[in-house]
C-alpha cells in the first residue's frame, strides 16, 4: 500500500470568541481526519509588550494556545503583518507558547536571524515548511518574521531539496479583502512550484481565492479567514475554506478537497452546509478559472480590487485622523497619489464603464449592502 500523508490547511486564526465557547468547536469533526494541520496565526499570544501604532492590534492570552493544541494543530505560521502587534516580548511570548505545548512556528525568529525551514514526518513521510510574509522593510529589533523574497524562498526550497518529500510555502501576501491574487503573485506561485515546492498556502487577503493545480504542484492563493471576527475589519467576508489534501511518498501530491466553511457571530467556525456548500464551492470555481485560465491580466485585477482597497484605507486614514490630527491627512494625500493607487481609480473607472455601477465581488449571499 502506498504511504500518504493527509494534510489539512486553514487560514487566519483569531483565537478569541464573543461569548468565550470553544474557538474549534464547530469543526472539530472536519479536522480529526488529519496526519498534519497548519493554520496563520494570526494574533499575538501575549498580554505585555510595548503595542504597536497600528489601527488594529491583535492579542489574546497565551493560555489560549491550549484550544489549538485541543484541535490538533501541528504547525502554524507566524509570519504575518500582527505577529509584532506586542514587540519584540509578545513575540517571543507567543513562541514560547507554541513550542511549550508542542506546536511548532514557523516563519519567525525571537532573534535577529532568519528562521530556517523546518521538516515533519508523519506515516514515513516528510514534509519540509517555510513561511513568509509581506511587510515593512525596516526589520524590528530583537526579532525577525521572514520577509516574502523570493530569492531567499528559493534559497531555502534548494536547502530542502533530497532532504524530505515535499516542500509547503506559506505566504502572507496579496492585498485585503480581494478575492483575487494579482498576476504578479500568480507568477511568482507557479515559479516556487518549478523551484521545487510542492504546496503554496496563502494567507491574508481575509477571503477565499483561487485553488490551482499546476506542475504538479498545489497552490492555494489564500484560504481565507477560518476562526476570525467575520465583521473585521470591514464585513466583507464571513466564507472560508478548508483545504485537505493527500502527500504520497514519491513527492506526488495526490487527492486534494476544499471544503466550505461559514463563521458565525461569535467567531467560530462551522462547516457550510446545503445551498451554502453549494454555492461557495460554485464561486470559488468562479474565481478560479481566469487564475487557472492565465487569463487575469493586470488591468482586469485592478478593476477587482479598486473598491474594496479603496474604501479599506479610506476607513483607516478616517480612524487615523480622528485619532491623531492631521498628520495622516497628508499621509494620506501622499498615498494617493501613489502609483498603485492611481492604478486602483482607474480601475474604478474602468470598471463602472464595463458594468455599470462599481459592486464589489463578494462571496456568495453577501450584498453589497451588508
Amino acid at each position: 500500500m502506498q504511504k500518504r500523508t493527509r494534510l489539512i490547511a486553514v487560514g487566519d486564526i483569531w483565537l478569541r470568541t464573543e461569548s468565550g465557547r470553544h474557538p474549534f468547536e464547530g469543526v472539530r469533526r472536519l479536522i480529526q481526519d488529519k496526519d498534519i494541520l497548519f493554520g496563520n496565526l494570526e494574533t499575538t499570544l501575549s498580554e505585555t509588550g510595548e503595542r504597536a501604532e497600528k489601527h488594529h492590534v491583535i492579542f489574546t492570552s497565551p493560555d489560549a494556545a491550549r484550544y489549538l493544541v485541543d484541535a490538533g494543530f501541528d504547525v502554524l505560521s507566524v509570519a504575518n503583518n500582527h505577529a509584532g502587534d506586542l514587540g519584540a516580548e509578545g513575540f517571543k511570548n507567543t513562541l514560547d507558547a507554541l513550542k511549550s505545548r508542542g506546536i511548532l512556528p514557523i516563519g519567525g525568529s525571537a532573534t535577529e536571524s532568519r528562521q530556517e525551514p523546518v521538516i515533519l514526518e508523519r506515516n514515513g513521510i516528510s514534509i519540509g515548511f517555510a513561511g513568509y510574509s509581506i511587510g515593512r522593510r525596516t526589520p524590528p529589533r530583537d526579532f525577525l518574521i521572514n520577509r516574502l523574497v523570493e530569492k531567499e524562498i528559493v534559497w531555502d526550497i534548494a536547502s530542502l531539496a533530497g532532504r524530505c518529500d515535499h516542500i509547503a510555502v506559506s505566504l502572507h501576501w496579496g492585498t485585503e479583502m480581494a478575492y483575487y491574487p494579482s498576476p504578479g503573485q500568480i507568477d511568482l506561485a507557479h515559479r516556487l512550484i518549478d523551484a521545487g515546492a510542492t504546496l503554496i498556502l496563502g494567507h491574508h487577503s481575509h477571503t477565499m481565492q483561487a485553488v490551482e493545480r499546476y506542475h504538479g504542484g498545489l497552490i492555494a492563493y489564500s484560504l481565507g479567514m477560518f476562526q476570525f471576527e467575520p465583521r473585521w475589519p470591514h464585513n466583507i467576508s464571513r466564507e472560508a475554506i478548508m483545504l485537505s489534501v493527500d502527500l504520497h511518498g514519491d513527492g506526488v501530491v495526490g487527492e486534494h478537497r476544499v471544503t466550505p466553511l461559514i463563521i458565525d457571530d461569535d467567531c467560530v467556525p462551522h462547516p457550510a452546509e446545503g445551498v451554502a456548500d453549494e454555492n461557495i464551492l460554485a464561486f470559488l470555481a468562479e474565481i478560479s478559472r481566469p487564475v487557472t485560465e492565465g487569463t487575469l491580466t493586470g488591468a482586469r485585477w485592478f478593476e477587482e480590487i479598486a473598491p474594496a482597497y479603496m474604501r479599506m484605507n479610506l476607513e483607516s486614514y478616517r480612524y487615523r485622523i480622528r485619532e491623531s490630527g492631521p498628520l495622516p491627512l497628508l499621509e494620506m494625500g501622499a498615498w494617493f497619489c501613489t502609483p498603485f493607487c492611481l492604478k486602483c481609480c482607474v480601475g474604478l473607472v474602468r470598471r463602472r464603464l464595463r458594468q455599470g455601477p462599481a459592486r464589489e465581488r463578494r462571496a456568495p449571499g453577501r450584498d453589497a449592502g451588508d
